[in-house]
Protein backbone atom coordinates (compact mmCIF):
# COMPACT_ATOMS: atom_id res chain seq x y z
CA UNK A 1 0.00 0.00 0.00
CA UNK A 2 1.85 2.99 -1.04
CA UNK A 3 -1.29 5.67 -0.74
CA UNK A 4 -4.14 6.76 1.22
CA UNK A 5 -6.33 5.79 -1.57
CA UNK A 6 -4.84 2.01 -1.36
CA UNK A 7 -5.56 1.84 2.76
CA UNK A 8 -9.10 3.26 2.53
CA UNK A 9 -9.77 0.40 -0.56
CA UNK A 10 -8.43 -2.12 1.63
CA UNK A 11 -10.46 -0.67 4.84
CA UNK A 12 -13.60 -0.75 2.63
CA UNK A 13 -13.09 -4.54 2.18
CA UNK A 14 -12.98 -5.35 5.24
CA UNK A 15 -15.79 -7.53 7.12
CA UNK A 16 -17.64 -6.18 9.77
CA UNK A 17 -15.67 -8.88 12.35
CA UNK A 18 -12.38 -7.22 10.80
CA UNK A 19 -13.36 -3.94 10.68
CA UNK A 20 -14.56 -4.23 14.56
CA UNK A 21 -11.21 -5.65 15.29
CA UNK A 22 -9.59 -2.90 13.61
CA UNK A 23 -11.57 -0.20 15.45
CA UNK A 24 -10.56 -2.07 18.65
CA UNK A 25 -6.74 -2.14 17.45
CA UNK A 26 -7.15 1.99 16.63
CA UNK A 27 -8.80 2.58 20.29
CA UNK A 28 -5.91 0.52 21.59
CA UNK A 29 -3.37 2.74 20.52
CA UNK A 30 -5.09 6.20 20.71
CA UNK A 31 -3.00 8.81 23.02
CA UNK A 32 -3.88 8.60 26.69
CA UNK A 33 -5.34 12.15 26.14
CA UNK A 34 -7.93 11.58 23.62
CA UNK A 35 -10.53 8.94 24.94
CA UNK A 36 -13.29 7.29 22.73
CA UNK A 37 -15.63 9.62 24.91
CA UNK A 38 -13.77 12.96 23.28
CA UNK A 39 -14.42 11.56 19.80
CA UNK A 40 -16.83 13.17 17.92
CA UNK A 41 -20.67 11.07 17.09
CA UNK A 42 -19.31 11.05 13.30
CA UNK A 43 -15.64 9.16 14.35
CA UNK A 44 -17.52 7.42 17.13
CA UNK A 45 -19.77 6.23 14.09
CA UNK A 46 -23.12 7.43 15.41
CA UNK A 47 -23.67 9.87 12.67
CA UNK A 48 -26.52 12.03 13.67
CA UNK A 49 -27.53 10.19 16.38
CA UNK A 50 -27.04 8.14 19.60
CA UNK A 51 -27.99 5.09 18.39
CA UNK A 52 -28.76 2.96 14.87
CA UNK A 53 -32.05 2.38 17.08
CA UNK A 54 -32.62 6.71 17.22
CA UNK A 55 -31.96 6.91 13.52
CA UNK A 56 -33.91 3.85 12.29
CA UNK A 57 -37.30 5.51 14.40
CA UNK A 58 -36.33 8.55 12.55
CA UNK A 59 -36.65 6.81 9.16
CA UNK A 60 -39.69 5.53 10.38
CA UNK A 61 -40.95 8.72 10.97
CA UNK A 62 -40.17 10.33 8.08
CA UNK A 63 -41.40 7.24 6.07
CA UNK A 64 -45.17 7.78 8.07
CA UNK A 65 -44.81 11.89 7.50
CA UNK A 66 -44.35 10.76 3.39
CA UNK A 67 -47.50 8.28 3.44
CA UNK A 68 -49.80 10.78 4.98
CA UNK A 69 -48.72 13.56 2.46
CA UNK A 70 -49.69 11.41 -0.39
CA UNK A 71 -52.56 10.57 0.92
CA UNK A 72 -55.30 12.13 -0.72
CA UNK A 73 -57.34 14.57 1.40
CA UNK A 74 -61.03 14.91 1.49
CA UNK A 75 -62.80 17.95 0.37
CA UNK A 76 -63.97 20.32 2.73
CA UNK A 77 -67.91 20.19 3.12
CA UNK A 78 -68.22 23.82 3.49
CA UNK A 79 -67.02 24.86 -0.44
Amino acid sequence: MNSLQDIERAIDGLQPQELAELHAWLDRRRPAGKARADATVFEQGLGLFGSPEDAALLDEVVELAYEERRRPSNPSNAL
